[in-house]
């Protein structure tokens, strides 16, 4: 009897024991859920850096050595020739007019999209009636409607604003008049229940409901805008950032083309953070 008790003990003890993982094992699994919660190895805003160095380096290097400098130039020369352009207020003048232009084309193709978007996202009838003229408009290439368009507005700062209010507008309408059309409708019949006015339905419902579709389309658009002006310029313009890549693109000044770029990457960055921030900022109901 005490000798069956003892295997069957022996027994119990073999299955718990082959159960518990090794050693090694739990350690491993220790030290990845560690790193798991400390982050990664390496910082990205480092690895950001990284990427940077790695890159400009390489192509100073490859410059005159792997490909000819007249065809990529250099960075150290590109940084020389914008900070030249920056003092004698080449850049300053015309990044001026590029962002007014594409500020006012945002702005007034931003407010037309969110007034026609939201009469037809909350109206089915005239959505159906409407729309597909819309989405036939939006399929022709913008670039298309330059010469018609410098023939009504007329070239320079006002055939640039149109451009970017057209692309503005039809990047925000869409969000806009799909992010209205998708509120539930549960939510506005309690409203309406309650005594609520076709207002308090806009500003407690569908506005509020409809807005990260609304901000994803300001964040899309404005560096859209900002792609239309410089087009424009460059087709039809003797003034801003777009007017300069050509100017010295037809001149073959390779190093000054790049500086020009290098001004509107910033001034593209700039916006795309500036759109990011009040997108963030409108959206921070939704985190409480």
């Amino acid at each position: 009897m005490k000798s069956d008790t003892e295997s069957r003990k022996g027994r119990v003890l073999s299955q718990e024991t082959s159960v518990q993982p090794p050693n090694g094992a739990a350690t491993q699994e220790d030290a990845v859920a560690t790193r798991r919660r400390s982050g990664p190895l390496v910082p990205r805003w480092m690895m950001r850096l990284i990427l940077a160095v790695v890159f400009i380096g390489g192509w100073e290097l490859a410059s005159g050595r792997l490909v000819e400098d007249y065809f990529i130039s250099s960075p150290s020369r590109i940084a020389v020739r914008f900070w030249e352009l920056l003092v004698d207020g080449t850049l300053l003048d015309n990044v001026g007019v590029t962002v007014i232009a594409v500020v006012i084309g945002f702005i007034v193709g931003a407010i037309a999209a969110l007034l026609l978007g939201y009469a037809l996202g909350s109206s089915p009838y005239w959505a159906s009636v409407v729309e597909p003229f819309i989405t036939t408009f939006w399929s022709i290439p913008r670039v298309a409607l330059i010469p018609l368009l410098v023939i009504w507005v007329g070239i320079g700062t006002q055939l640039a604003i149109t451009i970017s209010a057209i692309l503005t507008f039809f990047l925000v309408f869409f969000n806009t008049y799909y992010g209205i059309r998708e509120v539930s409708q549960g939510l506005i019949d309690v409203v309406r229940i309650m005594g609520g006015t076709r207002r308090d339905v806009a500003v407690r419902v569908r506005i509020p409901s409809a807005f990260v579709w609304i901000a994803a389309g300001i964040k899309l658009s404005l560096p859209m805008a900002l792609v239309g002006t410089v087009t424009a310029e460059m087709l039809a313009s003797n003034r801003g950032l777009g007017f300069l890549v050509k100017f010295y693109g037809n001149s073959f000044d390779t190093t000054s083309t790049f500086a020009v770029l290098l001004a509107l990457l910033i001034v593209g960055f700039l916006l795309d953070r500036l759109a990011n921030s009040v997108s963030k900022r409108a959206l921070v109901w939704k985190s409480t």
